[in-house]
């Protein structure tokens, strides 16, 4: 390390203050509610080479930490002082660009000549073509089918705006207007940033602030590694699924083996499902990339808050991830709801660490951030408004030390609602409920969060609604040590009324004037034995309305008495129910009936032998096998064994063949 501990803090506070001050402008001067209310931007600044050497964890999205320009700027023929880049494309970037919506702009910062940084943010915009209103659709089969594909092209050539390629966006868009608004935003963000690091450099001097970037680097990369250090050695693995591909009912499995060597770990996807013909999956190169283990980073930067958050976190986390797996997907595989991936993974990775540190990995959270959209007529010439009517997350798994958050996951904490009144001003819609719902969060003696409830009534003919990464509507957020999985997820239109039904996952949804969605989110899962929560806070969830009478009976065996309003804890009767009822050794795992009846026919084993099997293949046609294996044994009673699965192998790829 070249600077002095006490300068490396200040020069530390100088590039917080401008990374920091980056997401401010974005929120203050972007058009569309995703971005300005619910955050869906980042900004931070990288080294010449590309890694992130600061990055804000206080404004907008905290998952794009660990990600690098590098290969972005290796696809530029040159860069000049005074040029912004602009990008979406995740296979020419190596997975910075992670779905085509998300627009990436980059500026590289000169001294006297010399390259010494880039400026870097993104957005969620509104509209980039593709199948479907804001372009994501889960049952895209390919990505041309998602929009228009940007590789890293320059939007400012020294200082001057390209007016072909503003042009060519404006053409690909439903919304041009929000989306220039946004790319505006993200402009001026990397122009001030400029402006203030070059205003640094002049105060401390060029050598100082490079050598300050490199340190900081350094220094979060030590602090990871003790952190890392503290696990024991060894291999641990766990898998978890999403709950289908959207055209079939097979379940998506995500498996790690996490292997713990001193002050590395390297994360092994080699059983991890083949990609899938729908747009769940992630793009990554096979590199060490953060949406693949943010529970692990957000391990590290809770167990040491002080740390410098940077790339240098991630250095001692490295990956192995076959081509063609959903973790490492070939061209042109669709990737519009890779959120998902890395929602299940953060509880995949966590999960694996849990049986080395059962005391320090709280138990599954929704696993979902479902991204609302309404899209409506305007009237206009046959265009369109669009806006997220809600991020729809659900509730936090439990801790060992507290309940989980109600209304929100671990994996997206960093996403922002949408006030209602603000929605309501941007489109034609009607929200009549939004609000936690009871008995939804996992029992536990740190219960899990409470899901969301969202009711919303259609005021436009020819309206329609899609909700990319909608997941747990079939496979619970799982309980751990002794806790109960959380409730799984629903959708239906016009609840309560004799029109009344029970939708599916939402791809596409047409509902007509006057019909009322309701989207219901999964609930975290709990930690602990329920029956050892402190009945105070039993009865705390019964006042607050989020547990019922019955079910703080059942599930906590905590008897309680209604006097007016209020209600009061019999400890006598609780404590009889208790020691009645009381399990010693319950199951650390609850994963959920849907889960367990699965798993009773495709287990661990079985389902690592399917996942090796079909990596014989070429990757597209990887899932195709998968499926029709699955088909095979769609009537299967008892678990399956390797020589079952072979056998049936052998007589599909004869199948095949002829």
């Amino acid at each position: 390390m070249r600077t002095d501990p006490a300068t490396l803090e200040i020069l530390r506070s100088y590039f917080n203050s401008i990374a920091s001050g980056m997401g401010h402008v974005i929120e203050r001067t972007s058009f569309t509610t995703f971005v300005k209310e619910s955050a869906d931007f980042a900004t931070a600044l990288a080294t010449p080479k590309g890694e992130f050497y600061v990055y804000p964890k206080t404004v907008g999205v905290t998952i794009f930490m660990g990600l690098t320009l590098t290969r972005a700027i290796q696809e530029l023929d040159s860069i000049e002082p005074g040029d912004i880049i602009i990008t979406n494309d995740p296979y020419t970037t190596d997975g910075l660009a992670t779905h085509l919506p998300d627009i990436h702009v980059f500026k590289p910062i000169f001294s006297e000549g010399e390259l010494i940084s880039f400026a870097w943010s993104f957005v969620h915009c509104s509209d980039v073509g593709g199948l479907v209103p804001a372009s994501i659709s889960p049952s895209a089969t390919d990505i041309h089918q998602e929009g228009l594909r940007i590789p890293p092209v320059k939007l400012y050539k020294r200082g001057e705006p390209n007016k072909d390629v503003l042009r060519f966006l404006g053409a690909n868009s439903r919304v041009p207007e929000l989306n220039q608004g946004d790319i505006n935003a993200m402009v001026a963000a990397v122009n001030t940033a400029e402006e203030r690091l070059l205003r640094m450099v002049d105060k401390f001097g060029v050598s100082d602030v490079t050598a300050a970037m490199d340190d900081l680097l350094e220094q979060s990369e030590s602090r990871s590694r003790q952190i890392i250090d503290r696990l024991p050695d060894g291999d641990y693995s766990f898998s978890d699924y999403l709950d289908d591909d959207i055209v079939s009912d097979t379940p998506i499995r995500l498996a790690v083996t996490a292997k713990v060597r001193g002050g590395d770990i390297t994360l092994d996807f080699s059983t991890c499902d083949p990609q899938v013909r729908t747009a769940f999956n992630l793009v990554t190169n096979g590199s060490p990339h953060s949406f693949l283990f943010q529970g692990l980073i957000n391990y590290i930067i809770s167990t040491d808050p002080h740390i410098p958050i940077n790339g240098g976190i991630t250095r001692p986390i490295h990956v192995e991830a076959p081509r063609g797996t959903l973790v490492n997907p070939e061209y042109p595989a669709a990737v519009g709801v890779r959120h998902s991936i890395t929602m299940r993974m953060y509880n995949v990775v966590l999960g694996a660490l849990a049986k080395s540190m059962p005391e320090e990995v709280p138990a599954a959270g929704a696993g979902q951030a479902a991204i609302v959209v309404l899209s409506t007529p305007t009237g206009d010439g046959g265009k369109r408004s669009m806006a997220v009517v809600e991020p729809m997350g659900g509730g936090g798994g439990g801790q060992a030390d507290m309940d989980g958050v109600d209304g929100i996951d671990h994996a997206s904490g960093f996403l922002k609602n949408t006030p209602i009144e603000s929605l309501e001003q941007h489109i034609d819609i009607f929200v009549k409920r939004y609000e936690l719902l009871p008995n939804t969060a996992g029992p536990g003696k740190h219960r899990g969060g409470h899901a969301i409830g969202l009711d919303f009534e259609i005021v436009q003919p020819d309206s329609m609604v899609t909700a990319r990464g909608m997941e747990r509507l079939r496979f619970q957020p799982w309980g751990f040590a002794g806790g109960k999985a959380g409730a799984s997820g629903s959708v239906h239109l016009n609840p309560g009324t004799s029109k009344e039904t029970n939708e599916p996952k939402i791809n596409v949804l047409k509902p007509e004037k006057k019909d009322v969605v309701q989207i219901l989110s999964p609930g975290g899962g709990g930690w602990g034995h329920p029956y050892e929560r402190d009945p105070e806070a039993v009865r705390q969830d019964v006042e607050a309305g989020l547990l019922t009478l019955s079910v703080a009976r059942e599930a906590y065996g905590v008897e309680l008495q209604q006097i007016g309003y209020a209600y009061k804890v019999q400890h006598d009767e609780t404590k009889a129910l208790r020691l009645a009822h009381f399990n010693e050794a319950p199951n650390p795992w609850d994963f959920g009936e849907a889960r367990e009846a699965y798993e009773r026919i495709w287990t661990t084993d079985a389902s690592d032998v399917l996942a090796l099997l079909v990596q014989q293949k070429p990757a597209a046609e990887r899932w195709h096998y998968k499926q029709l294996l699955h088909d095979y044994f769609s009537n299967a009673k008892e678990a399956l064994t390797e020589q079952d699965i072979q056998h049936a192998w052998t007589i599909i790829e004869h199948q095949e063949e002829n």
